[in-house]
């Protein structure tokens, strides 16, 4: 696996723990169960926009593009 693979891999493995946990949190305060907050968790990995998903250098990349337009 070269750099750029690994860095994609790290991205993705990020992303999905950030959904996981958010969509566990709102399960909570919802006041779903442990095994519904599961659920829920399960759920924002399978909705989670692969394409949306970007290597850090390429959000700051994007973001400072935005900064400009501004």
């Amino acid at each position: 696996m070269n750099s750029r693979e690994f860095q994609l891999a790290e991205a993705v493995r990020q992303a999905c723990l950030a959904a996981a946990i958010e969509a566990a949190e709102r399960a909570g305060i919802a006041g779903l169960c442990a095994e519904g907050r599961f659920e829920a968790a399960l759920d924002a990995i399978r909705a989670l926009r692969i394409e949306h998903v970007r290597l850090p250098s390429e959000a700051v990349d994007m973001s400072s593009r935005s900064m400009r337009r501004g």
